[in-house]
């Protein structure tokens, strides 16, 4: 038992160590975003602080992205056409990290992919860029004339702090719902202990491999013992009836 509980302290020790890792480029729930200065698609330097007082739906892009962004998009604007949540009551920002988004460019993706009025397109210097990404735990990388990035919409409550966040495309209007609610005030006792219980699934779930394994190896030696004391009764069996 004492082997047993030093192996569960290791893999629990080595789990914590590489959630530790994740945690950091991962958006932490509270985590007040850089004030940044921006560029929305007709030229305008606007301060993201014009946002405060509103639920923020944050949805970083480039217009350059040949698939994920538009497909992150396209998945926005569905969810949000069967949202019941009032559009009046929250704000929708694209936000490009791509450097050399000129409002030009902004403003030719605003018409060809069909971005809704009422939503707002922008960027901002390399050092906005990256000031705002760091601060909501976003990281993205070149491949070649493209970026590498991670598919996620973030929800920023009136402070413009993190309150929610969904990684990829399969979400619902519901979905939604519940993240406005959240970024508007609503409980989620879920989301504010995350991390206390992914701590105790991963700490049950290491507990239960090593047990596991414990078990197997008893097993294991088990049997091994059972043939080496049939193979000692039949060596004995012999060994009388030749007397």
């Amino acid at each position: 038992m004492r082997k047993l509980f030093v192996l569960v302290l290791v893999v629990v020790f080595v789990s914590s160590a590489f959630a530790g890792t994740v945690k950091d480029v991962s958006p932490q729930l509270g985590q007040s975003v850089t004030p940044i200065n921006w560029t929305d698609n007709a030229g305008r330097v606007r301060e993201l602080s014009e946002f405060a007082g509103f639920p923020v739906i944050l949805l970083p892009i480039y217009t350059r992205c040949p698939t994920a962004c538009i497909v992150n998009v396209d998945q926005l604007k569905t969810a949000l056409s069967g949202s019941s949540a009032d559009p009046r009551q929250f704000r929708v920002l694209l936000f490009s990290f791509d450097a050399s988004d000129t409002p030009e460019k902004l403003t030719a993706y605003r018409t060809r992919e069909n971005i809704p009025l009422n939503w707002f397109v922008g960027t901002g210097t390399q050092k906005n860029i990256d000031a705002l990404l760091e601060s909501i735990g976003f990281q993205y990388g070149r491949a070649g004339t493209e970026f590498t990035h991670p598919n996620v919409v973030l929800f920023l409550d009136s402070k413009l702090r993190i309150a929610k966040w969904i990684y990829g495309t399969d979400y619902s209007a519901d979905d939604i719902d519940r993240a406005l609610k959240v970024a508007a005030g609503a409980s989620d006792w879920i989301g504010r202990h995350s991390e206390w219980l992914y701590a105790l699934l991963l700490l049950a779930s290491s507990v239960l491999c090593v047990a596991l394994v414990y078990y197997l190896a008893q097993l294991t030696v088990l049997r091994r013992r059972m043939r080496e004391a049939r193979v000692a009764f039949g060596e004995a069996a012999i060994e009388v009836h030749w007397k």
